[in-house]
């Protein structure tokens, strides 16, 4: 189980593998936690007797169960974010669960894939791949992009033989499916 403080109370976001003993172990020693609202996230199977136990440590805490939010409701976590103090070089390949950030070039050849957010800190020459696991709000930003190709979610954008003239950091994004490269503008 997880514990976070929010504006008007508290939220419980339960484990799969939570149950009533793991709930009164966890929240003996922070009963004055419970004694305002709660609020509950449950875990995908949350047997009815882990949730009944943890109505009663909250009732006998002096608070009460303000909302119950269904499985469909918990977010996803998001995976760590990746950070390589180093140029990637030609042939290289990274993978990173949650964003990727480069402190350096990202060499022709080589390739980064992200779950969420690709940022270059340096020239993007390489295959950058953001939002790979279907993130549509996933974005590519780089000091400068002279990619041949660029994939966020499902899209793709491949580079034409126009020589660029932008100087400058430059994000790349989804809008009505389709890949949209632009002067980064804060």
């Amino acid at each position: 189980m997880k514990t976070r403080g929010t504006r008007s109370g508290i939220l419980l976001s339960l484990e799969p593998h939570d149950t009533p003993e793991t709930l009164r172990a966890r929240l003996g020693a922070q009963r004055e936690l419970l004694t305002g609202k709660v609020f509950v996230e449950l875990a995908e199977r949350t047997p009815w007797e882990t949730l009944r136990t943890l109505d009663d440590i909250v009732t006998e805490a002096g608070g009460r169960l303000a909302e119950v939010r269904p499985p469909t409701a918990v977010t996803q976590a998001r995976g760590e974010t990746l950070i390589v103090g180093r140029t990637v070089r030609s042939g290289a390949r990274l993978e990173a669960r949650g964003s990727a950030i480069i402190i350096g070039d990202v060499n022709a050849g080589a390739e980064v894939i992200a779950e969420d957010d690709i940022i270059v800190l340096g020239t993007l020459r390489g295959v950058a791949h953001a939002g790979a696991g279907g993130n549509e709000r996933a974005i590519i930003w780089a000091q400068q992009v002279q990619s041949k190709q660029l994939r966020i979610a499902g899209a793709l954008a491949q580079a034409g033989g126009d020589a660029k003239t932008v100087s400058g950091p430059e994000v790349a994004q989804l809008h009505n499916g389709q890949i949209i490269l632009r002067p980064w503008d804060p």
